[in-house]
C-alpha cells in the first residue's frame, strides 16, 4: 500500500501511510521530490514509524511536496506511486477578542486599558490619543497591548488600532474623570412646629446630584452635627426636635464620587409646647395641724415659658384628679394650703403649664396633718449592687427630727412584705436577695411623735448571676455516622439567675483517634438542640451542656455517653494473601481492617474474584460471602486449571460493604491426575500386597506414584514413591491386631493428584512380647511402687486389655502371688510386704485373645523397719531469686546417706545432716516444684514434694549514695521506689560489713538472695535485740531500721532507733554495702523481696585505725624485745651514775 494525497493545516501533524510485504521482510525508505527524506536532522519532527508510515509533526510550508515510499529486500526494490502533501495556511482578518472598555476614575487616579486582537496572521496592536501615537513603531506588540495611564486629570478618548496585511480595525475607550459636587444654596425655613422644622434649598450644582445630607445640632452646642442621609429632594421636614429650642441647619450634596462641602448654616427656634415633664422634687411638710407647706422645682422639660403651677390635694387618692381640690400658683415654687382636717393623710400633686397647655402631674406625695410627724423621704432610689444586694438611698424630710426609718419591701408583686427598721441615715444596703429578682420598696420616716407618710413604691431588680443549675433533659441521638444531635431544656426558671444568653456544648471522643476535648460556644439561647458534625465514625463521645448568662457559665450537665452510628469500613482488610491450593482451588487469607477504619461491628467478609486474560478481566466477576466476624481465610473452589484470577477482599457492616483491598493475582496450577484404583490383600506372613491401576483421568503422561501407609493409631506414615510402570508393592512388618491405612496418588508434570484411601484391619493374637523396663519408683518397709512400659509395638498383637503381675519372696520357693492389673495401667503398688525382704517380680500383658509371655524377673528389696526418712519438708522463706527449704531429721536417721533435691531447672545433693538448703539462681515471680528424695539403697528411696512461687521483682533499683560521708561518719542514701500496688507489710534496712582479705574488702555474695538469711530472719522474729556498745568480734550483717512505709532518704549510722532496731554507728575505715528487704503479704510462707546491693562505701577514718589480727601478732613479738632493751638501758645508766 502506497501513500495517498493529503492536505494538512500548518502546525498540525501529517501522516503518510506505506505498507509492503515480501520474503525476507522488506525495508521501507521515503523520498520527497525524488530526494531521500532525512529523519535525523529535524529534532525528531519528521520520523518513520515501525509500520513504515512517515509522520510529520508541526508541519511547515517547506514540507509540501511529492512523496513516495520505496520497499527494498534482497530480492529487489519496489517504488510506490507518488502522492502530494499540501500544507495549507489559514488567513483571517484581524478582530478584537477583548475590546477596550470605558472607565470612570477619580482625579489624579490611575487605570490600565487592555486591548486584545486576533487574526491570521496575528495583527500588531497600538494605542492612539487623537492623532498622536502612544505606542512606538519599533516596539509595537502583536495581539495584546496594555496602556497604563497615571495621574489622570482630564477626561479623554483613547483609540486601540489592530492592523495586519488583511486590514486595520479600531476601538475607542472613554476615560471619564469624576468631580465632587458644589455646596447647595443656604437653606430657607418655610415651616416651624414645636418638634419639627421644614427646610428648602437650591441645588447649586449643574451636574446631577445623587442625594442630599441634612446636618443639624442645637445652636451654640459643642456636640457634632446629627445627619439625615438619603434626602432625594430640595425640601425636607426635620422631625424629632425639642420644643422651644434653637437649632442650626446646613445641607451637603452627594454624587457618585463622594460628598461635597456643606452649605451656609441657618438658625431657627422651634415653637412652644406644654411641659413634657412634671415639677421636680415636690415636698410637703406641716406648718400646723391644719396647714401644710408645699415646695417644688421647675420641670426638666418646660418646652416654653412656664406661666404658673397648679397644686392638687385630696384625702382620697383613689378619686380622679379632676375631683381633687386645686390650688393655683402664679410665678412661684412654694405655697401653703390651709383649712385641712387634722390627723388625716393628704395626697399632693403638682403640674406646670405654659401658654400652650398643662404639663403632666408629679407623682403624689403623702403628708399627715399631725404636728411633729415627719414628711415623706425625698429622692427615694434603689440601685442594684450585685446579684444579692440592692443599695437604697434617699434625702431626709426637711426640718424634722428623725429617729429612724421603716423600710417595707417584697419579692415581686405578690411576695410577702418584709419590714426593716434602720438608723437615721440616708442609705441602706439590703442583702441576701435572690439573683435577677424584682423587688418593690417603700420608705417612711419615724419621729418620736409617730410614723410619717410612706414614699411611693419603687422597684429594682438584682443583678444577674451565673445559672445555679445545668440544662435539663439532655438527650443525644446519632442521625449519621459523623454527627450527633444534642437536645436539652433550659435550667429551672428559679435557678436561671438571669436571662439565658447562650448555651455551650463540651464533647470528647473516648475511643477514637482524636481524644482532645472540644467546646461549641455561642449557641443561641432560643435553641434547644444542636447538631455536632464532622465527628469520627463509630466512636463513643462524652457530651455535656452548659447554660450561660451575661455573668458567665453555670454548671455542666451530667455527661451523656453516645456512640456515632455505624458506617461502611473506610479501610480494606489487611495482609491479603492468596495461594493456589491445587488446580481448581485457591486459599485466600486476610486480617481485619485497622480498628480506626472499621466504623462499626464487622459482620463478615466478601471475596470478589474474576478471571484475567492478558491483564484484563474476562467474564463475570464472582463473589463469595462469609458471615463470620472472626473469619480470616476462605477456600475458593471450582476454578479452572492453569488460569489467572484477581482477588479482592472487603469487610462489611450493617451499613454495607467497605473499601476493597488491592487486587491480588494468582494462577491455579495445572490439573493433577484423578484417583488411581487400589487393591489391598493381607497375607499370613505379616505382609500386605498393594496393587494399583492408573487413574481414568491423567491429564497428561503419568510420571509415577506415591504411597503412604502405616498404622492408624500412629501419627507418621511411611512414604514411598514408584515409577509410572510399577503397579504393586508388598508391605512387610504388618502388625497383628492393628488397623492400617493406605493412601495412593498418581503424579503428572503438575504434581500429585487426589489420594485413593483404603484401610485394612489385621485380626488380634496373644502378645508375642513382654512388658518392658520393669522397675521400682519408690519403696517403704511394707510396699513397693512398680512401673513398666508396654510391650514393643510389633509384639503387642492387639489392644492391651490388662496386665498380670507375678511376685514372690525369694526365700519361699513355690508360693508366687498373681495380681491382675485392670484397667491396663502401667503402675502398680504392692503392699502388705515384709520389711527388709527381697522380692522377685515379673509381669505379662493380655489382649482379647489371651496373655503373652512374662517379662524377665526383677528383684526389689523393701526398707528396714528402722529406716525413717526426713519429715516436715516445707518452704521456710521465699525471695525473688532464691527459696529457703527446711526439713526435720529423725534421731535414728542414717546421716551418711545424702539427700537429693530436684527442681525444675536442676538438682543438687545435700549433706544428710543438713536440715535446710537455699536454692539460688531462680527467676522472679515463677512457680517451682521441689522434691526431697533419698537414693540410699538399691530398692529406691522415699520423696517429699513442695511447691513455691518466687517473690516479684518490686525493688529493681539499688540504693544510691546522695553525697560523701559526713564528718560525723554518717552516710545519706536515696532508697529505691516501690510500686504502690504491691502488698508489703514492712521494710528493713540491712547493712552488710565486708570482710578484709589480704588488705582488700571482698563482697562474698553477688546478690542478697544468695545470703544465708537465717540469722536475719531470727532477728526479724525477735524484733528487738541487745545493743552492743563495744566492737563485735566478728562482723555480721545486721538490721539498722524497720519502716512500714519506705522513706525516700535514710542516713546510715545516726545511732537512732527505727522500729525497734538500732542504726549503729559505722566503724571507721570499714567498707559496707547495704540493701532493702521487703516483707510481703503471703499466706503460705514468708516472702521477701530484696533490692540489689548498693555500691560499696568506706566510713570516714575519724579515729585511729583499729588493730587488725596481723598487727596484734606483731605486738607480741616486738613488745618483749623492746622491754628487754629498755631494761638493759636502765641498768647501764645506773652503773654510770654510781661511777
Amino acid at each position: 500500500m502506497g501513500p495517498q494525497l493529503k492536505v494538512v493545516e500548518r502546525t498540525r501533524t501529517a501522516t503518510m501511510l506505506c505498507a509492503a510485504s515480501g520474503n525476507p521482510d522488506p525495508e521501507i525508505t521515503w523520498f520527497k521530490d525524488f530526494l531521500p527524506v532525512d529523519t535525523s536532522n529535524n529534532n525528531g519532527r519528521i520520523k518513520q514509524l515501525r509500520s513504515g508510515a512517515l509522520q510529520i509533526e508541526l508541519s511547515e510550508e517547506s514540507d509540501q511536496g511529492k512523496y513516495e515510499c520505496v520497499a527494498t529486500n534482497s530480492a529487489g526494490t519496489r517504488y510506490s506511486a507518488p502522492a502530494n502533501l499540501y500544507v495549507r495556511v489559514r488567513r483571517v482578518p484581524p478582530r478584537f477578542s477583548i475590546p477596550p472598555t470605558n472607565h470612570e476614575i477619580m482625579p489624579g487616579g490611575s487605570v490600565n486599558i487592555t486591548c486584545v486582537a486576533v487574526g491570521s496572521p496575528m495583527p500588531y496592536v497600538k494605542w492612539m490619543l487623537g492623532a498622536e501615537d502612544l505606542t512606538p513603531e519599533d516596539d509595537m506588540p502583536i495581539g495584546r497591548n496594555v496602556l497604563e495611564l497615571n495621574d489622570v486629570r482630564q477626561s479623554a478618548n483613547y483609540t486601540c488600532v489592530a492592523m495586519s496585511t488583511l486590514g486595520v480595525i479600531e476601538a475607542i475607550a472613554q476615560i471619564t474623570v469624576k468631580a465632587l459636587p458644589k455646596p447647595p444654596g443656604t437653606p430657607v425655613v418655610t415651616e416651624s412646629t414645636a418638634t419639627s422644622i421644614t427646610l428648602t434649598w437650591d441645588s447649586g450644582n449643574p451636574e446631577p446630584v445623587s442625594y442630599y445630607i441634612i446636618q443639624h445640632k442645637p445652636k451654640n452646642s459643642e456636640e457634632p452635627y446629627k445627619e439625615i442621609d438619603g434626602v432625594a429632594t430640595t425640601r425636607y421636614s426635620v422631625a424629632g426636635l425639642s420644643p422651644y429650642s434653637e437649632y442650626e441647619f446646613r445641607v451637603v450634596a452627594v454624587n457618585n464620587i463622594g460628598r461635597g462641602p456643606p452649605s451656609e448654616p441657618v438658625s431657627t427656634r422651634t415653637s412652644e409646647q406644654a411641659p413634657s415633664s412634671a415639677p421636680r422634687n415636690v415636698q410637703a411638710r406641716m406648718l400646723s395641724s391644719t396647714t401644710i407647706l408645699v415646695q417644688w422645682e421647675e420641670p426638666e422639660e418646660p418646652n416654653g415659658q412656664i406661666q404658673g403651677y397648679r397644686v392638687y390635694y385630696t384625702m382620697d387618692p383613689t378619686q380622679h384628679v379632676n375631683s381633687w381640690m386645686k390650688h393655683n400658683v402664679a410665678d412661684s415654687h412654694i405655697t401653703t394650703i390651709g383649712n385641712l382636717v387634722p390627723q388625716k393623710t393628704y395626697s399632693v400633686k403638682v403640674l406646670a403649664f405654659t401658654s400652650v397647655g398643662d404639663g403632666p402631674l408629679s407623682s403624689d406625695i403623702q403628708v399627715i396633718t399631725q404636728t411633729g410627724v415627719p414628711g415623706q423621704p425625698l429622692n427615694f432610689k434603689a440601685e442594684p449592687e450585685s446579684e444579692t444586694s440592692i443599695l437604697l438611698s434617699w434625702t431626709p424630710p426637711r426640718s424634722d427630727t428623725i429617729s429612724s426609718y421603716e423600710l417595707v419591701y417584697k419579692d415581686g408583686e405578690h411576695g410577702e412584705e418584709q419590714r426593716v427598721s434602720t438608723e437615721p441615715t440616708t442609705s441602706y444596703r439590703l442583702q441576701g436577695l435572690r439573683p435577677n429578682s424584682l423587688y418593690l420598696f417603700r420608705l417612711a420616716a419615724r419621729s418620736p411623735q409617730g410614723l410619717g407618710a410612706s414614699t411611693a413604691e419603687i422597684s429594682a431588680r438584682t443583678m444577674q448571676s451565673k445559672p445555679s443549675a445545668p440544662p435539663q433533659d439532655i438527650s443525644c441521638t446519632s442521625p449519621s455516622s459523623t454527627s450527633i444531635l444534642v437536645s436539652w431544656k433550659p435550667p429551672p426558671l428559679e435557678k436561671q439567675n438571669g436571662i439565658i444568653t447562650a448555651y455551650s456544648i463540651k464533647y470528647i471522643g473516648i475511643d477514637g483517634e482524636d481524644v482532645k476535648p472540644h467546646e461549641i460556644l455561642g449557641i443561641s439561647s432560643d435553641s434547644t438542640w444542636y447538631l455536632l458534625e464532622q465527628l469520627e465514625k463509630w466512636t463513643e463521645y462524652r457530651i455535656s451542656v452548659t447554660a450561660h448568662t451575661d455573668v458567665g457559665p453555670g454548671p455542666e450537665s451530667l455527661a451523656v455517653l453516645i456512640r456515632t452510628d455505624e458506617d461502611v469500613p473506610s479501610g480494606p482488610p489487611r495482609k491479603v494473601e492468596v495461594e493456589a491450593v491445587n488446580s481448581t482451588a485457591v486459599r485466600v487469607s486476610w486480617r481485619s481492617p485497622v480498628p480506626s477504619k472499621q466504623h462499626g461491628q464487622i459482620r463478615g467478609y466478601q471475596v470478589h474474584y474474576v478471571r484475567m486474560e492478558n491483564g484484563e478481566p474476562k467474564g463475570q466477576p464472582m463473589l463469595k460471602d462469609i458471615m463470620l466476624v472472626d473469619a480470616q481465610e476462605m477456600l475458593i473452589s471450582g476454578l479452572q486449571p492453569e488460569t489467572t484470577y484477581s482477588f479482592t477482599v472487603t469487610a462489611y457492616t450493617t451499613k454495607g460493604d467497605g473499601a476493597r483491598s488491592k487486587p491480588k493475582l494468582v494462577s491455579t496450577t495445572g490439573a493433577v491426575p484423578g484417583k488411581p484404583r487400589l487393591v489391598i490383600s493381607h497375607t499370613q506372613m505379616n505382609t500386605a500386597l498393594i496393587q494399583w491401576h492408573p487413574p481414568v483421568e491423567t491429564f497428561g503422561p503419568l510420571q509415577g506414584y506415591r504411597l503412604k501407609f502405616g498404622r492408624k493409631d500412629m501419627d507418621t506414615l511411611t512414604t514411598m514413591e514408584f515409577s509410572e510402570k510399577e503397579d504393586h508393592f508388598t508391605a512387610t512388618d504388618i502388625h497383628k491386631g492393628a488397623s492400617y491405612v493406605f493412601r495412593l496418588s498418581a503424579r503428572n508434570k503438575v504434581g500429585f493428584g487426589e489420594e485413593m484411601v483404603k484401610e485394612i484391619s489385621v485380626p488380634e493374637e496373644v502378645p508375642s512380647g513382654f512388658p518392658q523396663n520393669l522397675h521400682s519408683e519408690s519403696s517403704t518397709s511394707t510396699s513397693v511402687q512398680l512401673t513398666w512400659q508396654m510391650p514393643l509395638l510389633a509384639e503387642r498383637n492387639g489392644i492391651i486389655t490388662k496386665y498380670t503381675l507375678l511376685y514372690r519372696d525369694i526365700n519361699v520357693a513355690y508360693q508366687p502371688v498373681e495380681l491382675p492389673v485392670v484397667p491396663a495401667d502401667t503402675t502398680m503398688t504392692l503392699s502388705g510386704l515384709k520389711p527388709d525382704t527381697t522380692y522377685d517380680v515379673k509381669v505379662r500383658a493380655h489382649t482379647s485373645k489371651g496373655p503373652g509371655p512374662y517379662s524377665p524377673s526383677v528383684q526389689f528389696r523393701t526398707l528396714p523397719v528402722d529406716q525413717v526418712f526426713a519429715k516436715n519438708f516445707h518452704v521456710k522463706a521465699v525471695m525473688k531469686t532464691s527459696v529457703l527449704l527446711s526439713w526435720e531429721i529423725p534421731e535414728n536417721y542414717n546421716s551418711a546417706l545424702p539427700f537429693k533435691i530436684l527442681y525444675d531447672d536442676g538438682k543438687m545433693e545435700v549433706d544428710g545432716r543438713a536440715t535446710q538448703k537455699l536454692i539460688t539462681n531462680l527467676k522472679p515471680e515463677t512457680s517451682y516444684s521441689f522434691v526431697l528424695t533419698n537414693r540410699g539403697n538399691s530398692a529406691g528411696g522415699l520423696q517429699h514434694r513442695v511447691t513455691a512461687k518466687t517473690a516479684p521483682d518490686v525493688l529493681r533499683t539499688k540504693p544510691v549514695f546522695i553525697g560523701k560521708t559526713n564528718l560525723d561518719g554518717m552516710i545519706t542514701v536515696e532508697l529505691p521506689e516501690v510500686p504502690s500496688n504491691e502488698n508489703i507489710k514492712g521494710y528493713y534496712i540491712v547493712i552488710v560489713p565486708l570482710k578484709r582479705s589480704r588488705g582488700k574488702f571482698i563482697k562474698p555474695w553477688e546478690s542478697p538472695d544468695e545470703m544465708e538469711l537465717d540469722e536475719l530472719l531470727k532477728e526479724i522474729a525477735r524484733k528487738r535485740r541487745s545493743i552492743r556498745l563495744g566492737r563485735e568480734v566478728e562482723l555480721k550483717p545486721y538490721i539498722a531500721a524497720h519502716f512500714e512505709v519506705l522513706p525516700t532518704e535514710f542516713t546510715l549510722g545516726d545511732k537512732k532507733h527505727y522500729g525497734g532496731f538500732e542504726n549503729k554507728q559505722l566503724q571507721s575505715g570499714q567498707e559496707y554495702v547495704f540493701f532493702v528487704l521487703a516483707v510481703m503479704e503471703h499466706s503460705e510462707s514468708t516472702m521477701y523481696a530484696t533490692s540489689p546491693y548498693s555500691d560499696p562505701v568506706v566510713s570516714m577514718d575519724l579515729d585511729p585505725q583499729p588493730i587488725t589480727d596481723e598487727e596484734e601478732g606483731l605486738i607480741w613479738v616486738v613488745g618483749p624485745v623492746l622491754a628487754v632493751v629498755f631494761i638493759i638501758c636502765i641498768v647501764i645508766a645506773i652503773l654510770l651514775y654510781k661511777r
